[in-house]
């Protein structure tokens, strides 16, 4: 242990302001176009700026990887360093509409980010006199979900009390907090692993911060995330928590059932080899010790053969689902995350998946023309079925976040999370509620280069068939925000 520790030093020291290196499953979530996680928060009341910028500065120190960026060694491994990184940036623009922060989203997503210079996450304040919307986009690598919430909580704490103690969260690495046992599965993907880096290894290739932002920005060139939203206000909300109540489900569970259904209902369903659902888990307490609130990708999955059944009553569903999540999240046996080579997991998740969707990316530097031309890849034999093989649906449910109901200063009104938008997984849910309200969001890329047709009106669609399931038949609206 001395000489692995002793090892772990030497290697540290090479990298300056080193905070530690990008695990594997972060990895998998670093150089797609389809990987930043956003959050919009609408809050009452008059925000100042410095105070706010402060505020964030302080945020910053609290929660390390707020400001980092990527250093590669001579392996290739990737770094997390806040070596030279400058502050989190926050634009301020002057807010003139309640729909405008929408508008400002789908343009800011569509920006890389600097990944060799940091920060990985920046900030929009749409701002008035009365009411402000904060909008946070951030990498994957370094976030969930439930890792902005924090973030849009601490910001706000602080702004009311710039005195509070400071006590630096230093982040985990999520493959060390839940480690999966003994398994075929696991035998299985230790095979896969080794034959693919044996294959890899043979002729690999080293993707670079330029490489990343060229298919980036070639990628959203003509295309912005898309989402449809449904919000339940504070009686609503009570309402839908007493009918999942009565049937024994969360409302997780049902908002989820009810968005199946109505695929189903709209589309027909998926292929066979779609009806998978992925089910996030917030990993920071459900370990022991707890983890507190840490910002980092803190995030567990579940997989499940799952599909509608439209001969049955839609709670009759919900409560299928709901028992067939449960009962893995109360023993939850993780699947093995292959222990590919780093370049290979860029390969696989950022740039193979991408070869026929934006050839145009791959002729914009050296590399990625080359790694484009070479047909006998084994990044080709993975990514040949891609799109058939990942899940149907996931459902990423935040749950109900905690925030401070009285304190000096900007009261939060409203949460949306929003989770990467990927036109390969067909039908992304991301849901949150705060202060008596539940919001929802539908994601999508718009539009698809697979069809070249956005994909908006039938999201539309979804959403209101997902209402009249969920016996809210009065919400059904013909616009994107109900």
């Amino acid at each position: 242990m001395a000489i692995k520790n002793e090892s772990r030093q030497q290697e540290t020291s090479k990298i300056p302001g080193c905070i530690r290196k990008m695990s594997r499953a972060e990895r998998f979530f670093f150089m797609s176009p389809a990987c930043t996680v956003m959050m919009a928060a609408r809050i009452t009341g008059a925000v100042n700026e410095t105070l706010l910028r402060q505020a964030l500065a302080t945020v910053s120190r609290v929660h390390p990887l707020l400001r980092s960026k990527i250093v590669f060694d001579d392996r290739h491994d990737a770094w997390f360093s806040s070596d030279g990184v400058p502050e989190v940036p926050m634009r301020f623009s002057f807010r003139t509409s309640d729909s405008q922060w929408l508008d400002e989203l789908k343009s800011e997503a569509r920006v890389p980010f600097d990944l060799d210079k940091g920060p990985l996450v920046r900030c929009v304040l749409l701002q008035s006199p009365e009411v402000s919307d904060l909008l946070i986009f951030c990498n994957h690598s370094i976030c969930d979900g439930m890792a902005i919430a924090i973030l849009v909580r601490d910001l706000l704490v602080r702004y009311a009390d710039p005195d509070m103690e400071i006590r630096v969260l230093d982040p985990p690495n999520a493959l060390d907090l839940e480690k999966p046992g003994i398994s075929v599965m696991g035998i299985i993907s230790q095979i896969i692993s080794v034959y693919a880096n044996w294959k890899w290894n043979k002729n690999p290739f080293y993707f670079s911060p330029e490489d990343y932002e060229v298919l980036y920005r070639t990628y959203w060139e003509k295309r912005m995330p898309g989402l449809v939203l449904f919000e339940f206000d504070p009686a609503e909300s009570t309402r839908l928590q007493a009918a999942c109540r009565e049937h024994s489900v969360t409302v997780a569970s049902a908002v989820s059932a009810a968005c199946l259904a109505a695929h189903a209902d709209i589309t027909g369903g998926f292929l066979k080899s779609q009806r998978t659902v992925l089910v996030p888990y917030d990993l920071r307490r459900r370990v022991q010790p707890p983890t507190g609130d840490v910002f980092c990708f803190c995030a567990g999955g579940i997989r499940l053969k799952f599909a509608y059944s439209p001969e049955k009553p839609f709670w009759d569903n919900a409560v299928a689902m709901h028992k067939a999540i449960h009962a893995y999240l109360e023993k939850p046996s993780p699947s093995p995350l292959p222990e590919f080579e780093p370049s290979l997991i860029d390969a696989l998740a950022g740039f193979g998946v991408f070869t026929n969707k934006v050839p145009e990316a791959y002729t914009k530097t050296a590399n990625l023309h080359r790694f484009a031309a070479d047909t006998g890849n084994i990044v080709v034999s993975f990514n040949r079925n891609m799109d058939k093989t990942f899940p149907g649906f996931t459902p990423s449910n935040l749950g109900r976040i905690d925030m401070p109901e009285s304190y000096a200063g900007p009261r939060l009104e409203r949460l949306v999370f929003l989770p990467a938008a990927s036109e390969i997984n067909p039908l992304v849910l991301g849901g949150i509620g705060v202060n008596g309200t539940m919001t929802f969001s539908l994601l999508f890329v718009d539009p698809p280069a697979k069809t070249g047709v956005s994909p908006e009106p039938e999201m539309i669609r979804i959403r209101n068939r997902a209402l009249e399931h969920l016996g809210f038949p009065e919400k059904v609206h013909p616009g994107a925000m109900e």
